[in-house]
């Protein structure tokens, strides 16, 4: 049984913490606050209880990932939370062979649905290579300053059943939690780059790219959510067309599927800190994540200690800003500095991070009250010293004076030296140098009207742009203003509603001219969106979402049922449709190649058990709010094929079709004469047929157990909804006990012929 427990100390101090406003035009949000388990100026304590620790410190273990029960404590001035039965384990590469360990706590290992703060998994990192053990919070705080989705990252103290293991960073785990605080809709791919992901063209094959290492287990392209789906074809194309475009070609090609402009931002600002052990470098430590807004994938920065100093080979405070890699299999950076436009972009870039963010006072300052912050702790840390010989004093002094060997220079004189050397290397900035805008629109569209928007990043001022979108309808081209929605700390957005007066679908871009006159199109061609459902038989029919033991299925569990139904006058494949519970994710859940015969039901469990059958999704349903939508691709775009939506649904009642394929909806009662019928026609009342013996009373719901009494020369048979018989009685009297919860058949066989009844057992 897991248990999370808490306790207040006096009175709420209050969170020493401020939000950081992101690109919310872009669905991007505000950065989370660092709340109670990432409290940044104050120094908190873990306390972990494990029984197994010693088996994870023995050298043969070290390389072990299984995760051991323990208990986590969590003290700090807002006061103390008490989590059990968490999972424990070491965590890293190299740093699990350092005397100071590094470690994963992870809250949901025994109990799935079990967090703590919202979080799932909780990073503990040694820093063992850093005397300032700082590096990497200093490059976190400033790439959230800049406006780039990061881990939030802090320190805590740690100890390990009762013994004091040092000062540790607590860095937040990238996963979907991390992204559902930092984007809306936050369901997209979202990939784990380790060491190899160069971005190099292997194939046309999205298998292709899911290729493991002959060093690890695990793929250099890591697929970390939807992992039931598999489906690496974004991926894949976007490596395609990195690689294979033709350079002119390139922006249109890129901009449509990628956010170029944000990885030039996150690009300048990984060169300026030293992140040699980042995709220029090494081809190593990113994450690449599908924007379920707008399609596109983002970029994002990871394991940013080897920064600032740190410097295991090469000299990085002078290495050429445009030439940061001698390696010729890095496009990602390489093809872009062959664009002029990008290469202007990435070098004002360069200026913005040096003016506003990454400057040596900022470094200085922040550096040195962590410093003071964290002193006495480093100064109790049995094991800081143990790697490398670093000292007390070479903690106090590591801001501003380098320790030698790896650590080459200090942070402020690494930011010193590598500010002079990129403003020397830097191209004169360009008076024309403009964001590059991304616009997107909403489809398919459900209530006859289209939204566009257009972002642009780090644009302060909007006045003398101009944004416009063209739409066709009807074949008829109109040309729209969109309106100006706002801009925050990075960024600028516009936005226009368009009704689309029963048009079938539409063809739209946008055009946006800046200052100077330059005009980007984006998309840069007309894109297709439709705007009515497609023609196919296949309809939604019936759904619970709420199913409290009306229905189970093969395996007796109760989940959530959709019902669909053939609705056409021939047999029809449901192979190329797709059920979807979130109309930004039309590909969500694919239906298996099943043909219905006309009239057919096809009952389907949204139990998010979709390992269980092949008529079992990756998603559940919720009962106060939600939707369910059935999609397929019409001209390679998506299309909606059928879509209800409801609130307030109460258990075991079911929302369908007044009758087979009707218009009407309705809710079927579970206690009336009309109740839901999974894998049945809908609208089949449960009464005795007027013409059977009216002596004959079939209770329409059984609490088992229950007697239904039959006069003489009656029998019955009881079917569950598969049509297999579970029960057959020849007496005057039945007795009901037993039976697994849901809807049954039951047949009377009199004098007066058969007649079927439905009937719940509970």
């Amino acid at each position: 049984m897991s248990k999370i427990t808490r306790s207040w100390f006096g009175v709420l101090i209050g969170l020493c913490v401020s939000a950081v406003s992101l690109a919310q035009g872009l669905g991007v949000n505000w950065h989370p606050l660092n709340g109670h388990p990432y409290q940044s100026e104050v120094l908190p304590e873990i306390h972990v209880s494990c029984d197994q620790l010693d088996w994870m410190l023995e050298q043969e273990n070290w390389y072990s990932n299984l995760e051991h029960p323990a208990t986590f404590v969590f003290v700090s001035p807002l006061g103390t939370d008490t989590v059990e039965n968490v999972g424990f384990r070491l965590r890293g590469n190299t740093s699990r062979a350092a005397p100071k360990k590094s470690f994963k706590i992870s809250f949901n290992t025994f109990d799935a649905d079990q967090s703590w703060m919202g979080l799932k998994k909780m990073n503990l990192n040694g820093e063992h290579n850093d005397p300032s053990a700082l590096r990497a919070r200093l490059a976190w705080e400033c790439l959230r300053d800049a406006g780039i989705p990061t881990s939030r990252s802090t320190h805590v103290k740690l100890f390990i059943n009762g013994s004091y293991r040092g000062l540790y960073s607590n860095t937040e785990h990238i996963d979907g939690e991390w992204l559902e605080k930092r984007f809306d809709h936050a369901h997209g791919n979202l990939w784990k780059c380790s060491y190899g992901a160069n971005l190099a063209f292997i194939g046309s094959n999205p298998d292709a790219y899911k290729f493991t290492p002959s060093w690890s287990d695990q793929r250099v392209y890591e697929l970390k959510t939807n992992k039931a789906l598999d489906d690496y074809r974004s991926l894949a194309e976007f490596i395609d067309v990195l690689n294979n475009s033709p350079l002119e070609g390139l922006p249109c090609a890129l901009e449509a599927i990628f956010d170029v402009d944000a990885y030039l931002k996150a690009a300048a600002g990984e060169v300026l800190f030293g992140h040699w052990d980042n995709y220029i470098g090494n081809k190593n430590n990113y994450y690449l994540y599908e924007r379920t807004t707008d399609g596109r994938l983002i970029y994002i920065p990871y394991d940013m200690d080897n920064t600032s100093g740190i410097q295991w080979f090469g000299e990085w405070t002078d290495q050429d800003i445009y030439s940061w890699t001698t390696e010729n299999d890095r496009a990602l950076y390489t093809r872009l500095l062959e664009v002029e436009a990008y290469r202007n972009r990435f070098t004002w870039y360069i200026q913005w991070w040096m003016d506003s963010h990454y400057t040596t006072d900022w470094v200085e300052a922040r550096g040195e009250w962590l410093v003071s912050l964290m002193s006495e702790a480093v100064q109790e840390d049995p094991y800081y010293s143990q790697s490398y010989g670093f000292d007390a004093v070479d903690f106090e002094n590591s801001i501003t004076e380098a320790w030698g060997s790896h650590v080459a220079h200090s942070p402020l004189d690494y930011a010193s030296s590598r500010i002079f050397w990129a403003g020397i290397q830097s191209d004169p900035i360009t008076t024309d140098t403009s964001p590059i805008a991304q616009c997107w629109a909403e489809g398919p569209v459900f209530n006859d009207s289209l939204r566009i928007q257009c972002w642009a990043h780090e644009l302060t001022e909007s006045s003398g742009w101009n944004v416009e979108a063209e739409v066709e309808r009807d074949g008829n081209m109109e040309t729209f203003a969109l309106n100006p929605s706002g801009g925050n700390l990075h960024g600028f957005g516009w936005s226009k509603t368009i009704p689309l007066n029963g048009a079938e679908d539409i063809f739209w871009r946008a055009l946006v001219t800046d200052p100077t006159g330059a005009i980007q199109h984006s998309p840069c061609s007309l894109t297709r969106i439709w705007n009515t459902f497609a023609d196919s038989p296949i309809r939604i029919n019936e759904v619970m979402p709420i199913n409290d033991g009306f229905a189970t299925d093969e395996n007796g569990h109760d989940g959530d049922w959709v019902e669909l139904i053939n609705a056409g006058a021939l047999p029809y494949n449901c192979n190329g449709l797709f059920l979807s519970n979130r109309r930004m994710e039309p590909w969500r859940w694919p239906l298996p190649s099943v043909t219905l015969e006309p009239g057919q039901h096809l009952l389907i469990w949204c139990d998010d058990n979709a390992e269980d059958d092949p008529l079992h999704t990756n998603f559940t349903l919720a009962g106060d709010e939600d939707e369910i939508y059935l999609f397929t691709q019409d001209d390679e775009i998506w299309r909606a094929v059928d879509a209800i939506n409801w609130t307030d649904a109460i258990g075991d009642f079911s929302l369908g079709r007044v009758t087979d394929g009707a218009t009407e909806w309705v809710w079927f009662n579970p206690n009336s004469s009309n109740p839901p019928t999974p894998n049945d026609a809908n609208g089949t009342a449960v009464t005795v047929d007027s013409e059977s013996d009216p002596s004959i009373a079939i209770p329409t719901v059984c609490d088992q157990p229950c007697t239904v009494s039959l006069p003489p020369a009656t029998r019955f048979t009881l079917r569950n909804l598969g049509g297999h018989v579970v029960a057959d009685f020849p007496n005057t009297a039945i007795f009901l006990n037993g039976h697994p919860t849901g809807l049954y058949l039951l047949t009377t066989e009199t004098n007066f012929g058969p007649t079927t009844h439905k009937i719940i057992l509970r």
